[in-house]
């Protein structure tokens, strides 16, 4: 790829995604704020409009300094869309989003994923959904997938899955993603749910929090066939994703389960089950609240979002965490962290996975390195 042209894409993505960022900005604001000229800003312009990817608007107002009132350049909402899948043992949640985060189309059905099948399930599913969403002429940005089990995001190898049976390392990339001309991701699912909220939330500039994702109906007792909560913790620092030295960041374990050879995340009577009995719920809630509290405190994290089965909880999960924080507090302060339940629901992980796509497909200029591994070149299929 020859320079000036690898420059105009890298140019072209920039000017993509602060639109997105900031919805409306004239030709000037744009060299502006990405310190080009506007000579450069005017020609990719030109491009983007010709491909429908942006589109004029109204003049902007020149304010009470007056002057000339500035064309306003805004992206072409119903351009491009992103599909974001959670898969899960016995299920999935598909959706699709624009842009702007709003929803075109969701669905929930039961399907089984395991290890034995997962390679030709998912690539024939993935086939079928992007199939079935091509839907009013829109250009797919990508797929997002959001998985429970640990996952090396860079490489995208899945290094270990309980739930579904992953006991040695899948390559995702070459097994799957490299199967289809768009961009393809995988990522652990509370991570997902944590970048829907970078994503959701752009504008406020979210910088410190933690993502929890609490389900109640992802796993099950083999011997009883009960449903088993699971957890799974997503943090943001500095607005990035945090995963850690090996990617194993936000694994959960209660330190009030010493047991070296037990796996549970928190220990529970498997004979009932937690979502019908009150009072193990509150037992469950209350050891994780005691977790969660020694994180937030350690780690001053200003914001908690709280996914998955909020309807459960909803109710006493916030002032119990709250409880929690301040025994765990040295002043007996919370700290003034705010909790909130995430607006997007059951679809916390799905939202997120598609997040993630508009993230590393507008912001990811990797690809067009050297020393690229990957043949797909995110939004630059697009562009090229």
């Amino acid at each position: 790829m020859d320079s000036p042209h690898r420059t105009r894409l890298i140019n072209s993505s920039r000017i993509i995604h602060r639109l997105w960022i900031e919805d409306e900005l004239s030709r000037a604001e744009l060299a502006s704020r990405l310190g080009l000229n506007r000579s450069s800003v005017s020609n990719i312009v030109v491009d983007l409009m010709q491909r429908g990817i942006v589109r004029e608007n109204e003049t902007i107002d020149p304010g009470p300094k007056g002057g000339r009132r500035a064309i306003g350049i805004t992206l072409n909402k119903e351009y491009f869309h992103v599909i974001g899948i959670e898969i899960r043992s016995d299920s999935y949640t598909a959706l699709s989003i624009d842009l702007e985060g709003n929803v075109l189309f969701s669905e929930t059905q039961p399907k089984g994923f395991t290890a034995k099948t997962f390679k030709a399930e998912l690539l024939s599913f993935i086939e079928s959904i992007t199939q079935r969403l091509n839907h009013d002429g829109r250009h797919l940005l990508g797929v997002g997938i959001g998985f429970s089990g640990i996952v090396d995001a860079q490489r995208q190898v899945i290094i270990r899955s309980v739930s579904l049976d992953f006991n040695k390392p899948f390559d995702f990339y070459g097994e799957v993603a490299s199967a289809f001309p768009f961009p393809v991701f995988l990522e652990n699912d509370a991570n997902c749910g944590a970048w829907g909220e970078v994503i959701f939330q752009r504008k406020r500039k979210l910088r410190n929090f933690l993502f929890v994702l609490i389900e109640f109906w992802k796993a099950y007792d083999v011997h009883t066939g009960l449903a088993r909560p699971t957890v799974g913790l997503g943090f943001g620092f500095d607005g990035k994703i945090y995963r850690g030295s090996n990617n194993r960041a936000g694994e959960f374990k209660s330190v009030l389960n010493r047991d070296l050879n037990s796996s549970e995340q928190v220990v529970v009577d498997r004979t009932i089950s937690v979502t019908e009995n009150k009072e193990a719920l509150q037992a469950y809630l209350g050891e994780l609240c005691e977790n969660l509290a020694f994180l937030i405190n350690t780690l001053d994290i200003a914001h908690v979002f709280i996914g998955g089965n909020v309807e459960a909880i909803e109710t006493s999960m916030p002032d119990m965490l709250r409880y929690a924080l301040r025994a765990n507090s040295l002043d007996h302060s919370d700290g003034g962290t705010q909790i909130q339940f995430s607006s997007l629901g059951y679809q916390a992980v799905s939202f997120g996975a598609a997040a993630l796509v508009l993230d590393k497909v507008l912001m990811n200029l990797e690809p067009l390195s050297d020393y690229a591994t990957q043949k797909v070149l995110p939004l630059f299929h697009l562009l090229a």
